[in-house]
Protein backbone atom coordinates (compact mmCIF):
# COMPACT_ATOMS: atom_id res chain seq x y z
CA UNK A 1 0.00 0.00 0.00
CA UNK A 2 1.17 3.46 -1.01
CA UNK A 3 0.97 6.24 1.24
CA UNK A 4 0.33 9.99 0.66
CA UNK A 5 0.27 13.20 2.76
CA UNK A 6 -2.42 15.52 2.25
CA UNK A 7 -3.45 18.74 3.70
CA UNK A 8 -6.32 18.54 5.97
CA UNK A 9 -8.82 21.01 4.85
CA UNK A 10 -11.95 21.05 2.68
CA UNK A 11 -10.38 22.09 -0.46
CA UNK A 12 -8.61 18.39 -0.66
CA UNK A 13 -11.50 16.28 0.02
CA UNK A 14 -12.14 15.67 -4.21
CA UNK A 15 -8.78 14.30 -4.03
CA UNK A 16 -9.20 12.08 -1.21
CA UNK A 17 -12.57 11.51 -0.33
CA UNK A 18 -11.93 8.24 -2.19
CA UNK A 19 -9.48 6.35 -0.46
CA UNK A 20 -11.19 7.46 2.94
CA UNK A 21 -14.49 6.01 1.31
CA UNK A 22 -12.24 2.73 0.38
CA UNK A 23 -11.44 2.14 3.74
CA UNK A 24 -9.32 -0.74 4.55
CA UNK A 25 -9.60 -1.76 1.02
CA UNK A 26 -7.82 1.49 -0.26
CA UNK A 27 -4.73 1.12 -2.23
CA UNK A 28 -3.44 4.20 -0.99
CA UNK A 29 -3.46 5.32 2.80
CA UNK A 30 -4.10 9.30 3.66
CA UNK A 31 -2.13 11.34 6.40
CA UNK A 32 -3.30 14.57 6.81
CA UNK A 33 -0.56 17.73 8.13
CA UNK A 34 -0.47 21.51 7.38
CA UNK A 35 1.30 22.14 4.15
CA UNK A 36 4.12 23.78 6.05
CA UNK A 37 5.02 20.04 7.32
CA UNK A 38 4.32 17.72 4.45
CA UNK A 39 7.60 17.95 2.86
CA UNK A 40 9.09 16.83 5.91
CA UNK A 41 7.09 13.72 5.61
CA UNK A 42 8.12 13.33 1.48
CA UNK A 43 12.01 13.71 2.71
CA UNK A 44 11.40 10.93 5.78
CA UNK A 45 9.82 8.43 3.75
CA UNK A 46 6.85 8.62 5.90
CA UNK A 47 4.90 9.53 2.48
CA UNK A 48 5.38 8.65 -1.39
CA UNK A 49 3.88 11.44 -2.15
CA UNK A 50 2.54 14.57 -0.85
CA UNK A 51 -0.83 17.26 -1.48
CA UNK A 52 1.64 19.85 -1.42
CA UNK A 53 2.03 23.80 -1.76
CA UNK A 54 3.02 24.33 -5.44
CA UNK A 55 5.93 26.52 -4.44
CA UNK A 56 7.22 22.91 -2.82
CA UNK A 57 7.28 21.53 -6.09
CA UNK A 58 8.86 24.73 -7.95
CA UNK A 59 12.10 24.80 -5.63
CA UNK A 60 13.12 21.75 -4.46
CA UNK A 61 15.55 19.32 -7.12
CA UNK A 62 14.07 16.37 -8.14
CA UNK A 63 10.41 16.59 -7.21
CA UNK A 64 8.10 15.47 -10.11
CA UNK A 65 4.20 16.19 -10.43
CA UNK A 66 0.82 13.65 -11.36
CA UNK A 67 -0.52 15.18 -14.60
CA UNK A 68 -3.59 16.91 -14.62
CA UNK A 69 -4.71 16.92 -11.16
CA UNK A 70 -4.19 20.29 -9.07
CA UNK A 71 -6.07 22.02 -6.22
CA UNK A 72 -6.18 25.98 -7.71
CA UNK A 73 -8.31 28.66 -8.56
CA UNK A 74 -9.58 31.12 -11.33
CA UNK A 75 -10.25 33.68 -9.86
CA UNK A 76 -11.13 34.00 -6.49
CA UNK A 77 -10.28 31.24 -4.06
CA UNK A 78 -12.59 32.22 -1.12
CA UNK A 79 -10.27 30.51 1.41
CA UNK A 80 -6.97 32.48 0.78
CA UNK A 81 -7.67 35.66 2.61
CA UNK A 82 -5.37 38.65 3.61
CA UNK A 83 -7.29 40.83 6.25
CA UNK A 84 -6.11 44.66 6.66
CA UNK A 85 -6.93 47.14 9.86
CA UNK A 86 -5.99 49.57 7.15
CA UNK A 87 -6.52 50.44 3.59
CA UNK A 88 -4.40 47.91 1.22
CA UNK A 89 -2.14 50.67 0.40
CA UNK A 90 -1.15 52.01 3.84
CA UNK A 91 -0.27 48.54 5.25
CA UNK A 92 3.56 48.51 7.12
CA UNK A 93 3.45 45.00 8.52
CA UNK A 94 1.74 41.79 7.71
CA UNK A 95 1.98 38.68 9.90
CA UNK A 96 1.66 35.35 7.82
CA UNK A 97 -0.14 32.22 8.68
CA UNK A 98 3.14 29.95 9.52
CA UNK A 99 1.39 26.74 8.56
CA UNK A 100 1.48 28.60 4.65
CA UNK A 101 4.43 28.02 2.25
CA UNK A 102 2.55 29.01 -1.41
CA UNK A 103 0.49 31.38 -0.03
CA UNK A 104 2.67 33.20 2.33
CA UNK A 105 4.51 34.23 -1.02
CA UNK A 106 1.48 34.63 -2.82
CA UNK A 107 0.92 37.43 -0.36
CA UNK A 108 4.16 39.14 -0.84
CA UNK A 109 3.98 39.56 -4.95
CA UNK A 110 0.78 40.57 -4.46
CA UNK A 111 1.37 43.49 -2.16
CA UNK A 112 4.17 44.41 -3.85
CA UNK A 113 2.82 44.36 -7.59
CA UNK A 114 -0.57 45.88 -6.61
CA UNK A 115 0.42 48.13 -4.14
CA UNK A 116 3.95 48.75 -4.32
CA UNK A 117 4.73 47.54 -0.77
CA UNK A 118 7.27 46.20 1.00
CA UNK A 119 5.80 45.39 5.04
CA UNK A 120 7.18 44.17 7.29
CA UNK A 121 6.72 40.42 7.89
CA UNK A 122 6.15 37.90 10.74
CA UNK A 123 4.53 34.06 11.07
CA UNK A 124 2.39 33.20 14.03
CA UNK A 125 -0.22 30.76 14.41
CA UNK A 126 -3.82 30.76 12.49
CA UNK A 127 -5.59 32.93 15.23
CA UNK A 128 -6.85 36.44 13.42
CA UNK A 129 -7.68 38.20 16.52
CA UNK A 130 -4.52 37.74 17.85
CA UNK A 131 -2.29 38.39 14.61
CA UNK A 132 -3.53 41.64 13.96
CA UNK A 133 -3.10 43.13 17.78
CA UNK A 134 0.17 44.60 16.46
CA UNK A 135 0.07 43.80 13.26
CA UNK A 136 -1.64 45.88 10.25
CA UNK A 137 -2.94 42.86 7.87
CA UNK A 138 -2.82 38.82 8.77
CA UNK A 139 -3.03 36.13 6.39
CA UNK A 140 -5.08 33.22 6.85
CA UNK A 141 -5.67 30.07 4.89
CA UNK A 142 -7.90 26.98 4.52
CA UNK A 143 -11.02 26.56 6.34
CA UNK A 144 -9.95 29.32 8.94
CA UNK A 145 -9.20 31.60 6.06
CA UNK A 146 -12.68 30.57 4.28
CA UNK A 147 -14.52 31.11 7.63
CA UNK A 148 -13.22 34.35 9.20
CA UNK A 149 -15.21 37.00 9.92
CA UNK A 150 -13.48 39.79 7.81
CA UNK A 151 -16.48 42.09 9.37
CA UNK A 152 -15.19 46.13 9.77
CA UNK A 153 -11.77 44.67 7.72
CA UNK A 154 -10.42 45.24 4.35
CA UNK A 155 -10.07 41.97 2.42
CA UNK A 156 -8.01 41.15 -0.26
CA UNK A 157 -8.88 37.44 -1.68
CA UNK A 158 -5.62 36.00 -3.12
CA UNK A 159 -6.98 34.35 -6.15
CA UNK A 160 -9.06 37.06 -7.31
CA UNK A 161 -5.74 39.33 -6.52
CA UNK A 162 -3.58 36.55 -8.90
CA UNK A 163 -6.13 36.81 -11.71
CA UNK A 164 -6.07 40.83 -11.75
CA UNK A 165 -2.27 40.87 -12.02
CA UNK A 166 -2.13 38.20 -14.04
CA UNK A 167 -5.25 36.80 -15.84
CA UNK A 168 -3.67 33.47 -15.34
CA UNK A 169 -5.44 30.77 -12.87
CA UNK A 170 -3.30 29.74 -9.76
CA UNK A 171 -2.44 26.35 -8.43
CA UNK A 172 -2.25 26.27 -5.06
CA UNK A 173 -1.28 22.60 -4.36
CA UNK A 174 0.03 19.41 -6.42
CA UNK A 175 0.47 15.86 -5.61
CA UNK A 176 4.31 15.79 -5.74
CA UNK A 177 7.03 12.87 -5.14
CA UNK A 178 10.08 11.61 -5.71
CA UNK A 179 11.28 7.96 -6.98
CA UNK A 180 8.46 7.18 -4.83
CA UNK A 181 6.00 8.86 -6.76
CA UNK A 182 5.71 6.24 -9.34
CA UNK A 183 2.85 5.64 -12.58
CA UNK A 184 0.92 3.38 -10.59
CA UNK A 185 0.78 5.70 -7.52
CA UNK A 186 0.05 8.78 -9.95
CA UNK A 187 -3.14 6.53 -11.66
CA UNK A 188 -4.34 5.84 -7.96
CA UNK A 189 -4.57 9.84 -7.70
CA UNK A 190 -5.50 10.17 -10.82
CA UNK A 191 -8.11 8.21 -10.47
CA UNK A 192 -9.43 9.46 -7.09
CA UNK A 193 -9.80 12.82 -8.34
CA UNK A 194 -11.93 11.70 -11.72
CA UNK A 195 -13.90 9.53 -9.47
CA UNK A 196 -15.15 12.16 -6.94
CA UNK A 197 -15.80 14.91 -10.04
CA UNK A 198 -17.72 12.42 -11.62
CA UNK A 199 -19.60 12.08 -8.03
CA UNK A 200 -18.85 15.33 -6.83
CA UNK A 201 -22.60 15.43 -5.34
CA UNK A 202 -21.70 12.27 -3.23
CA UNK A 203 -18.92 14.36 -1.83
CA UNK A 204 -20.10 17.54 -0.68
CA UNK A 205 -22.61 15.77 1.13
CA UNK A 206 -19.75 13.62 2.90
CA UNK A 207 -17.78 16.83 3.33
CA UNK A 208 -20.52 19.12 4.45
CA UNK A 209 -21.11 16.21 7.64
CA UNK A 210 -17.99 15.62 8.25
CA UNK A 211 -16.62 19.55 8.62
CA UNK A 212 -20.10 21.08 9.49
CA UNK A 213 -19.76 23.76 6.65
CA UNK A 214 -23.52 25.53 5.73
CA UNK A 215 -24.06 23.20 2.54
CA UNK A 216 -24.87 26.19 -0.03
CA UNK A 217 -21.37 27.52 1.00
CA UNK A 218 -19.65 24.12 0.36
CA UNK A 219 -21.41 23.49 -2.57
CA UNK A 220 -20.22 26.13 -4.41
CA UNK A 221 -16.81 25.71 -3.27
CA UNK A 222 -16.23 22.70 -4.29
CA UNK A 223 -18.04 22.75 -7.69
CA UNK A 224 -17.28 26.24 -8.62
CA UNK A 225 -14.62 28.19 -6.64
CA UNK A 226 -11.83 25.27 -6.87
CA UNK A 227 -10.73 23.64 -9.46
CA UNK A 228 -9.27 20.45 -9.74
CA UNK A 229 -7.36 19.89 -13.51
CA UNK A 230 -4.45 21.16 -14.07
CA UNK A 231 -4.39 21.88 -17.54
CA UNK A 232 -1.63 24.76 -19.93
CA UNK A 233 -3.42 27.40 -18.24
CA UNK A 234 -2.95 26.57 -14.95
CA UNK A 235 0.37 25.43 -15.71
CA UNK A 236 1.44 28.21 -17.32
CA UNK A 237 0.39 30.68 -14.19
CA UNK A 238 2.37 27.89 -11.95
CA UNK A 239 5.71 29.10 -14.15
CA UNK A 240 4.89 32.51 -13.92
CA UNK A 241 4.46 32.10 -10.05
CA UNK A 242 7.89 30.67 -10.20
CA UNK A 243 9.12 33.58 -11.91
CA UNK A 244 7.48 36.07 -9.63
CA UNK A 245 9.10 34.28 -6.60
CA UNK A 246 12.41 34.28 -8.13
CA UNK A 247 12.10 38.04 -9.10
CA UNK A 248 10.98 39.17 -5.61
CA UNK A 249 13.39 37.36 -3.70
CA UNK A 250 11.56 34.99 -2.38
CA UNK A 251 12.84 32.03 -3.65
CA UNK A 252 16.66 31.03 -4.74
CA UNK A 253 15.83 29.00 -7.42
CA UNK A 254 12.11 27.83 -9.18
CA UNK A 255 11.18 25.41 -12.12
CA UNK A 256 8.67 23.24 -13.49
CA UNK A 257 9.19 19.86 -12.09
CA UNK A 258 9.08 16.72 -14.07
CA UNK A 259 5.70 15.38 -14.59
CA UNK A 260 4.16 11.82 -13.76
CA UNK A 261 1.94 9.86 -15.79
CA UNK A 262 -0.35 7.10 -15.19
CA UNK A 263 0.69 3.28 -16.20
CA UNK A 264 -2.51 3.51 -18.63
CA UNK A 265 -2.65 7.26 -20.68
CA UNK A 266 -5.71 9.18 -20.72
CA UNK A 267 -7.04 8.89 -17.00
CA UNK A 268 -8.28 12.66 -17.08
CA UNK A 269 -9.03 12.52 -20.47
Amino acid sequence: MATVGSVPYVNARPLVDHFDQLGEDSPVQVLYAVPSALPEMLENGEADAILVSSIDALTVPGRRYVEGVCIGSRGPAESVRLFSKKPFEQIESVVLDQSSMTSNALAQIALTELYGLKPRLDKRPPDLHAMLKDHDAALLIGDLGMRADGAGLHVLDLGSAWTRLTGLPFVWALWTGSENLTPALAGHLQHACLNSLRELDEVIGRTIRRFGWEAGMCRRYLSETMNYRLESKDLEGLKLFGELCLRHGIVSAARIPRSQGPATAGTLA
